[in-house]
């Protein structure tokens, strides 16, 4: 447990086994965001989030942005899971680089799984 002091008041914080968690206090605004593995947000429709080593959610926030970090390269981004999608498939034109860290068959893999998520979601739209 630690007592942090900002603004005006302090705070305890207890982050919880297997995780992390933060508040922060500053003149009455509180925030507070935790940490988990990628696996934890992986779906049968989005299942590069299994390739992040690390997802920080800010809780209350709303929106679907978050702070990631690639398992391959250790590289960190903000956003969605389309940036996700850009970077492990080298995808252009959505602001965020491609990983230099992964082979190109690694990569077609990637593809390959993205498509089959891409087919599941569209046949559940239907």
């Amino acid at each position: 447990m630690a007592n942090r002091r900002k603004g005006k008041e302090v705070v305890s914080v207890s982050p919880a086994i297997g995780s992390s968690s933060s508040v922060n206090v500053d003149e009455g605004d509180v925030s507070k965001s935790s940490t988990v593995p990628g696996e934890a947000y992986a779906s049968e429709e989005q299942p590069l989030w299994k390739e992040m080593k690390a997802v920080t959610k800010d809780v209350g926030s709303g929106g679907g942005n978050v702070h990631f970090i690639y398992k391959y390269c250790e590289a960190t981004f903000v956003g969605s899971y389309t940036r996700i999608k850009t970077h492990l498939l080298k995808l252009s034109g959505y602001g965020i680089r491609g990983c230099k860290k992964i082979s190109t068959e690694k990569t077609r893999e990637f593809k390959r799984l993205q498509d089959r998520a891409d087919a599941i979601h569209n046949k559940k739209k239907t």
